[in-house]
């Protein structure tokens, strides 16, 4: 009878050992969370817009990419992505993007660890030649790429973008898409880290 009674209370204990366990792992888990908004500005003399709002040629459009991560080896890879159209009648012209700089941040995250790409893409009354991608940002880089401490050149224009008439300026835009990914894998401390890149259009 006393073996069964010891029996007993060391099961119950090892029950409630291991519901406790179980929710504090859950509680770590949900708190272990960061975000990395990436506000990505927009501006310059030429027309440019935020694709979201592409009927509003307005200043410096704001476009805010948040990427949010949590710490753990089983996690995938976080995608996030911002796009601006570029509209412009002369046949040379280029688009530069500039990094601030980032104040210190718990999370140990580092430019060179999110990875960057960018895609374009026309409407249909635009010149799908009048832009070209310059190395390194012709094929998959990563943040660091772009610079703090003056303009990157990341697209270069060869041509107006518009093939035919449109008069209703709606279907003549060049199109930039940026893609930003990140792996948690590394990741260890909670917090948040942004970075704002800016981007110019500008005549040379």
């Amino acid at each position: 009878m006393t073996i069964n009674t010891h029996t007993t209370r060391f099961l119950f204990l090892l029950i409630i050992s291991c519901c406790v366990f179980f929710v504090l792992s859950n509680l770590t888990a949900r708190s272990n969370q960061a975000t990395v908004p990436l506000n990505i500005t927009v501006s310059g003399k030429l027309i440019i817009t935020d694709s979201e709002n592409d009927n509003k040629s307005g200043t410096n459009p704001t476009i805010n990419v948040n990427l949010k991560l949590t710490p753990d080896l089983n996690n995938s890879v976080v995608y996030g992505s911002s796009s601006i159209r570029i509209r412009t009648n002369l046949n040379s012209w280029k688009l530069t993007a500039q990094r601030s700089n980032v104040s210190d941040s718990p999370v140990n995250i580092d430019p060179k660890d999110i990875s960057l790409s960018f895609t374009t893409q026309t409407g249909s009354k635009a010149n799908p030649n009048a832009g070209k991608l310059l190395s390194p940002f012709n094929q998959t880089a990563n943040l660091s790429q772009i610079s703090t401490n003056g303009p990157t050149d990341v697209l270069i224009g060869l041509s107006k973008t518009s093939l035919d008439k449109d008069p209703e300026n709606k279907n003549n835009w060049f199109q930039l898409t940026s893609n930003y990914s990140i792996s948690p894998d590394f990741f260890h401390e909670t917090g948040e880290w942004s970075t704002i890149v800016g981007y110019s259009l500008v005549s040379p």
